[in-house]
């Protein structure tokens, strides 16, 4: 809750989310011991998970906890098992997708499990909740770090998509179906063809926003005029400043804070870092803010929700 009562100008009910996901991507967890580019990606993963930790404290904890891939750097089963030890108190529903550098069939078996556990092939995840419908897809290459979507797959997709769900649907991947920042991230890519092709299933469906990772980047783009949202990692960050060639990393992460309006949505990106606080006012405090700034009644307009 953002606070009670009118807090708005117009003297309106403040706006509530339907539905809070906390999004975060490529945490790259290692064999126990085992450091990720020289860093300690278990280390890197529990700073982020205590940015949802204070929230939950406070009653703004997220719905949904959505990871979009490299949750493991070689597909260590005891990696998966840490990763979700750690997630899966911190949201009624955790949403999982593979990536690059993960194995596909131990992905399978240690987070989807069920009838999943033991298909070699992409899995179509489809999580229906009673607000919103997360969709997610295998971008991976096995053997391979770029991505694709295989035909097939994006057909199940379109299939699911056929009918619209109260609320729409999130869908995720790995890959970023946007152009990439840096020298390795354009070969490991999402194929062009790829990406055009899920264009054209999601054009014209209830998407309403597409979640990925995969370039270790906050960014943000749109597919077929859809919002797309790309995680950070919550071990490395690419630079996309770094001279021409170079593929520069540096130890920052972030965490994205993806919110479901009834008419909306919004991204938040929250770094990871140690700044400082400046102030914290609480309920009281912030009403004697607003009440130092009276609002003026301006022309009466349309009412909400009407035209002309």
């Amino acid at each position: 809750m953002i606070g009670p009562g009118p807090v708005t100008p117009d003297g309106m009910p403040a706006e509530e989310p339907v539905l809070t996901l906390a999004h975060l991507s490529d945490t790259h967890l290692t064999p126990r011991g085992v450091p990720f580019n020289g860093l300690d990606p278990e280390a890197a993963l529990d700073r982020a998970l205590a940015v949802l930790r204070r929230a939950g404290d406070v009653g703004r904890g997220p719905d949904v906890v959505v990871v979009s891939g490299d949750l493991t750097d070689t597909g260590d089963p005891d990696a998966y098992r840490r990763l979700d030890d750690r997630i899966r108190p911190l949201a009624p529903r955790v949403v999982y997708a593979t990536g690059n550098h993960d194995l596909r069939t131990v992905f399978h078996r240690e987070l989807l499990g069920g009838a999943a556990a033991e298909r070699t092939g992409p899995v179509l995840q489809v999580h229906r909740l009673p607000w919103s419908r997360i969709v997610v897809l295998d971008s991976t290459v096995p053997g391979g770090g770029h991505g694709r979507l295989d035909p097939t797959h994006l057909a199940e997709l379109s299939d699911e998509l056929a009918a619209p769900w109260p609320g729409g649907t999130v869908v995720v991947l790995h890959h970023a179906p946007l152009p990439p920042p840096s020298p390795l991230q354009t070969f490991f890519a999402l194929e062009r063809a790829s990406r055009s092709a899920l264009a054209r299933v999601l054009a014209g469906t209830d998407t309403r926003i597409v979640l990925a990772g995969h370039q270790h980047l906050a960014a943000s783009g749109t597919l077929a005029g859809i919002p797309v949202a790309v995680a950070g990692s919550t071990a490395v960050r690419t630079d996309p400043l770094a001279a021409p060639g170079h593929e520069r990393s540096h130890a920052a992460s972030s965490v994205n804070l993806v919110r479901l309006y009834a008419d909306t949505v919004t991204v938040s990106v929250l770094p990871v870092d140690d700044a400082p606080e400046v102030f914290d006012l609480d309920p009281a405090e912030c009403a004697a803010v607003i009440a130092r700034y009276p609002v003026t009644p301006g022309p009466a307009g349309p009412p909400p929700g009407t035209s002309g």
